[in-house]
């Protein structure tokens, strides 16, 4: 990295100071960014096994734009809550700002990644050049140690919780056993997709080449495909050493900055300490490992981020609230929007609760314009869901309670067997099919789900709820109980999806991440709020209790974290099972990734159902779908002309003549084709014998476009 001269160094300190105001030592602000630099580096050198200073690099600057581009959002309305100021906050908004804005610039330029991360830095620089200088706010050297805090807590917390993650690749025989969830090869696949990218027409789906993306959460992939380009790393490194644990600790200071807005600062490190290291229901003994907050938060990490959304959205909205200031809460919708880019599932259990809130707690509003904006959003609210039914790849949205009851079987089939699973499958038994027993369903199934999805934390909601009003606002007061109340009236009240979009139960189940993360934020927060107050462990012996505390907890990953992306409920009891990989097709994967061009397309000879080959060999497929594999996720749907790309590769591997089964990779522009151990083929002994790399029975050919 070449280093600046003395006069520009001092010059560029003394913009910071400038930009960033007198007041905040610039000796802190470059702290921040580089304690989270470290933690970044640590998770890249265990999975690269050695320390890359061209990594490092490139980290530092992701963090220091992440909070340059923060300062744009935070900036925008005047905050009233605590957090005022914290490099938390500002770190979330920026790097959800940075990575959107990364996701747009990917979509709708004809530029490479590359090009647009540079265009990023551009745009950071006139920010640091142009905005406003910092309002000038009286801070402690004290005051900062907050946020180091929960920057340290939650770093901790993403390293000890993705322990199998970041011990690698494991090798048993033959095979290579991969510590990841079933469709994290998914995940890695779209990393290198977007790092490849030149534009959205140069993106297809994952099942098919040629064929438009669908609607998904994609700004989760972005960021990691720039990083993935810039250090020289592969897709796979960058999903296990970036996407999931850099997703949990933004959830550790998503936890931080949302309670920290409602009972301050101190109270704040509670909420991160109780999301991101003591227990969920499972792991408390409720034995439903569906509806565990740790491991959705690993094996869908699309979940972390969205968590992350949410939680600025309604700080912004609740302090809009609070401070009757309409450009908070206008911001707050914007932030909303952001997240179905993030998670989509999140966006429809928030928007109507997150768009209605103002009408009801925006202070001194009178209760006729109260009345108004109300309907007049609720009329808004519902002519956008019925405009959304007419899209096939938007799931159905229809309350009408009827998903509720297989849904709930659902999930007590996906509870481990013990205890718990043995009592409510007779205890539910009866009432599936009585009509007489409906009220008492309507009872039972609710109290279910709060007790597995929550645990004892709903205790803690309850004593929180009788002790802690007079603490907070209403707006603020009434937040977590409406939130429950929201989650359960989505996973007791819509239907299932009918349109195959992803399994039917999702907007059923999904929500209940973001149910966990709210509840526990506040209850934990709450809880300290009320036994020591917004400050820290003053007494002796309060202090021997929050160290305690802190100290027991970094044992809950320590214990829980081995094995949390396998699961047993569906004989998925070890990584082995599920994702032992023979190391032949793995080494195929990567000749090719080594020897083709970014352009061509690959196939095997069993159309790579769980994407293995598409990620491992980071190029697009011309088919990855099996019907029969693909319906155990729930969605049978296939799109249009992938029925007809599998009749034809069944009837290539019929093919007698070599030359037919060239022109028939020519024509489909496949130039790569893994011949598995066990596929059957009628090809001739000659050009079997062609094959430009073996290995372990696996074969590679390669065709000329």
């Amino acid at each position: 990295m070449i280093g600046l001269p003395g006069n520009a160094t001092a010059f560029l300190l003394a913009s910071l100071k400038k930009r960033f105001g007198d007041n905040i030592s610039v000796s802190y602000l470059i702290a921040y960014p580089t304690a989270t630099t470290l933690f970044l580096s640590l998770w890249h050198s265990r999975i690269t096994h050695r320390f890359s200073l061209r990594a490092f690099t490139v980290f530092a600057v992701l963090c220091a734009l992440s909070l340059i581009y923060g300062r744009i959002l935070i900036k925008l309305p005047p905050f009233s809550f605590k957090t005022k100021g914290a490099f938390s906050i500002q770190f979330l908004c920026g790097y959800l700002v940075l990575s959107t804005l990364l996701l747009l610039l990917s979509l709708f330029t004809p530029f490479g990644i590359a090009t647009n991360v540079f265009i990023l830095i551009g745009g950071g620089l006139l920010i640091l050049l142009f905005c406003p200088r910092a309002v000038e706010v009286l801070r402690k050297p004290a005051d900062y140690l907050p946020d180091f805090v929960c920057l340290l807590l939650s770093g901790i917390a993403a390293t000890l919780w993705c322990t199998d993650l970041l011990n690698g690749v494991a090798t048993d025989g033959q095979n290579m056993v991969y510590p990841i969830y079933v469709d994290g090869f998914y995940h890695v696949r779209q990393i290198s997709s977007f790092a490849q990218t030149h534009g959205l027409k140069t993106i297809s789906d994952i099942h098919m080449s040629g064929a438009p993306p669908r609607l998904y959460h994609y700004a989760i992939y972005v960021v990691p495909a720039a990083l993935s380009l810039f250090t020289n790393s592969d897709a796979y490194t960058m999903f296990v050493s970036f996407l999931v644990p850099f997703g949990i600790l933004l959830t550790g200071l998503a936890a931080f900055s949302l309670a920290g807005s409602v009972w301050g600062a101190w109270p704040g490190l509670a909420a991160t300490l109780a999301v991101t290291l003591l227990p969920d229901a499972y792991h408390q003994g409720f034995e439903n490992k569906w509806l565990s907050y740790s491991f959705f938060q690993e094996a869908a990490p699309g979940g972390s981020y969205g968590v992350t959304c949410v939680a600025i959205a309604w700080i912004f909205i609740l302090d809009g609230c609070k401070s009757r200031k309409l450009a908070s809460i206008a911001v707050g919708y914007a932030v909303l929007l952001m997240c179905i880019a993030y998670k989509a599932h999140f966006f429809v259990a928030n928007a109507f609760l997150l768009l209605i809130y103002p009408c009801v707690f925006f202070r001194e509003v009178k209760m006729s314009w109260r009345i108004v904006s109300a309907v007049l959003l609720t009329s808004l609210f519902v002519l956008i869901v019925s405009l959304s039914q007419h899209l096939k790849d938007i799931p159905t949205l229809r309350l009408d309670e009827s998903g509720a009851i297989p849904y709930v079987r659902f999930v007590i089939h996906a509870s481990d067997p013990g205890v718990f699973k043995s009592f409510f499958q007779v205890a539910f038994a009866p009432l599936w099919q009585s009509k007489t027993h409906h009220l008492l369903l309507n009872l039972c199934l609710p109290g279910y789900l709060v007790l597995f999805t929550f645990g004892v934390w709903a205790i803690g909601l309850v004593l929180v709820l009788l002790l802690g009003k007079a603490r907070v606002g209403a707006a603020a007061f009434f937040f977590p109980l409406l939130v429950v109340t929201n989650y359960l009236v989505m996973s007791l009240g819509l239907t299932a999806d009918a349109k195959g979009v992803g399994r039917p139960e999702e907007l059923l189940h999904r929500p209940f991440v973001w149910a966990y993360f709210a509840v526990v934020a506040w209850t934990g927060a709450g809880i300290y709020a009320y036994l020591i107050g917004n400050q820290p462990p003053r007494s002796r012996s309060a202090r021997i209790f929050a160290t305690t505390i802190a100290l027991v907890s970094l044992s809950v990953p320590l214990v829980y974290a081995h094995n949390i992306q396998t699961f047993p409920a569906f004989g998925n009891a070890s990584y082995k099972t599920f994702n032992s990989i023979p190391s032949g097709l793995i080494k195929s994967c990567l000749y090719i990734r080594k020897y083709s061009e970014i352009k061509d397309i690959i196939q095997d000879s069993e159309n790579d159902p769980w994407w293995v080959i598409s990620a491992m060999a980071e190029r697009q497929g011309f088919v990855a779908y099996d019907p029969e594999k693909m319906a155990s996720f729930g969605n049978t749907r296939l799109q249009e002309g992938l029925g007809e790309r599998l009749s034809e590769l069944a009837a290539c591997k019929e093919m007698r003549d070599e030359a037919r089964v060239t022109e028939f990779m020519q024509k489909h522009r496949i130039s790569w084709y893994i011949l598995k151990p066990d596929s059957k083929v009628a090809w001739p002994t000659s050009f079997l014998e062609k094959a430009v790399f073996r290995c372990d029975g696996y074969r590679v050919f390669h065709f000329s476009s």
